[in-house]
């Protein structure tokens, strides 16, 4: 799943038609940087490749006053807020915490209910690891990292607190917290 990809699209979905530097501008804005790790280079690289694969396209520029360098200007397919609409549900899903705050970041371009549905079957996800992260044998001197119990309490309480963030937010959510696609 790429993170940058999620990010451009949704930044290009909630602009309707942008350019590169609109999208780095949004990004910058939004202070993506404290949680994410994009790089303003490969906001141009996505673009790129989202055009070629016809996520994209380019269009005429509605300004015709050379204010600077020229810029390309892009809208989105069908087919690219369908791409956008499944990786923004896998997102919500995910167990890696800077994917899962870009799906946050775009939870609201989804109905409600859906999002709840998501993240439900996250917190499900998340449960279920953590009680398997119980189960690992530890050992006080441990014979191979996989039994350390340093490690293994680590990512059971990462888990753990991830669970906990996950039901919080879905509380909110059915509270009517928020306002999403169709409201």
């Amino acid at each position: 799943m790429s993170t940058v990809r999620l990010l451009v699209l949704g930044s290009m979905l909630r602009r309707g038609v942008s350019h590169g530097y609109g999208v780095y501008n949004d990004l910058t804005s939004w202070r993506a940087e404290t949680w994410t790790n994009v790089k303003p280079g490969s906001i141009y690289h996505a673009l790129e490749k989202l055009e070629v694969q016809g996520l994209t396209r380019a269009e005429a520029s509605g300004n015709h006053v050379k204010l600077g360098p020229s810029r390309t200007e892009y809208s989105i397919t069908k087919e690219g807020k369908a791409e956008f609409e499944s990786l923004l549900r896998s997102a919500l899903q995910s167990f890696e915490i800077q994917t899962f705050a870009v799906g946050i970041a775009f939870m609201d371009m989804l109905p409600r209910g859906e999002v709840i549905r998501l993240l439900s079957d996250r917190a499900s996800a998340l449960k279920e690891s953590a009680s398997f992260l119980r189960t690992l044998p530890t050992e006080e001197m441990p014979s191979e990292p996989s039994k350390h119990p340093e490690l293994t309490g680590l990512w059971e309480n990462y888990v753990s607190s991830e669970l906990s963030n996950t039901l919080n937010l879905i509380t909110k959510l059915e509270a009517g917290k928020y306002r999403f696609l169709g409201e």
